[in-house]
């Protein structure tokens, strides 16, 4: 549990620490849990799940960092309690979770003043930039960050979220497809080659890299086979996957990966894996599950089948050389 400190201890007379060992990731999801609760379970910072599959897939798989350890920056109290942690997820955009005692225009400008030094990203164009989500509600970070010269460019995301305690939609089967869990090792290359359909069907084949990653994903602390949901085609083809990251701490989850490939788009598996998806999670004593769109696809999907959705918007500085 992360001990509580008196407002008059202030973030700035915290220690900061540009590194982190293995040891405090594992104590970063629990302070995201913490603050997570005391969010009223509104994604403010990240969900643990979104924690879990950057270090698993992001870094793991696709390398966008040699560590994590080395990316990322904690301000924590004498006692080793956490106040914030800031990262970059790779590509110039940066993340800062912050317990909300603690948030003031003050300490965030410190924190994003560290994140401008080190996690900008450098263009093809050969521009530096930093770009920082904000909800459209949070007026405090706006103001900070356009103190600090940045703007608001075109660019969304749609983050959704739907109270499990509430009606479910109805189970569906599509006509001749079988909609269960992932199967074992042997259906990873069926599950990887959906995945490049699904999210590359302009890329040429040669291009593909394989299904090793798949192992990756799957050793989350909060990957679940029975919350990796197929919708599997009559010649045995995995034409859709959802796969969610279930935290039984915050009784909520989120959807890490949802697609369906090509071949099989606008028959409404994307929905019937999702759907499954819910009811299994309910089942388990999930009450919220969460899932986030920056694409149109994905947006009319989520958007068909969950009540609730915040906006962020995309702040950018583009630094002057």
């Amino acid at each position: 549990m992360l001990t509580l400190v008196s407002k008059e201890k202030t973030f700035m007379k915290s220690n900061m620490i540009p590194n982190i060992k293995e040891t405090d990731f594992w104590r970063i999801r629990n302070f995201l849990r913490e603050i997570f609760l005391l969010n009223g379970r509104v994604e403010s910072s990240w969900h643990v799940a979104r924690w879990d599959y950057w270090r698993w897939h992001y870094i793991k798989t696709c390398q966008v960092f040699k560590s994590y350890e080395k990316v990322t920056t904690t301000w924590q109290q004498e006692d080793e309690s956490i106040l914030a942690v800031l990262h970059p997820i790779g590509y110039g955009e940066v993340r800062l979770h912050i317990h909300p005692d603690f948030r003031t225009p003050e300490h965030e400008d410190e924190a994003f003043t560290f994140a401008e030094e080190h996690y900008s990203d450098v263009t093809d164009d050969g521009k530096r930039i930093l770009i920082v989500p904000v909800f459209e509600s949070d007026t405090l970070r706006q103001k900070v960050l356009a103190n600090r010269g940045f703007k608001k460019v075109p660019g969304w995301g749609h983050h959704y979220w739907y109270d499990l305690d509430s009606s479910l939609p109805s189970r569906v089967s599509p006509n001749g497809y079988e909609i269960r869990s992932m199967g074992m090792l042997d259906e990873h290359p069926a599950r990887c080659w959906s995945s490049w359909r699904a999210f590359h069907p302009d890329e040429p084949d040669e291009d593909y890299s394989g299904y090793s990653w798949y192992q990756n994903l799957q050793s989350a602390p909060l990957y679940r086979r029975d919350l990796d949901i197929v919708a599997v085609a009559p010649n045995n083809d995995i034409a859709a996957f959802c796969t969610i990251f279930y935290d039984d701490y915050t009784r909520s989850a989120v959807t890490v990966v949802v697609g369906t490939a090509a071949e099989y788009w606008r028959q409404g598996l994307g929905k019937a894996v999702m759907i499954e998806g819910m009811h299994r999670l309910k089942d388990m004593g999930c009450t919220r599950i969460f899932s986030t769109s920056h694409e149109e696809p994905a947006d009319a999907l989520y958007g068909s089948l969950m009540k609730e959705m915040k906006v962020s918007d995309s702040w950018v500085k583009v630094f002057k050389k």
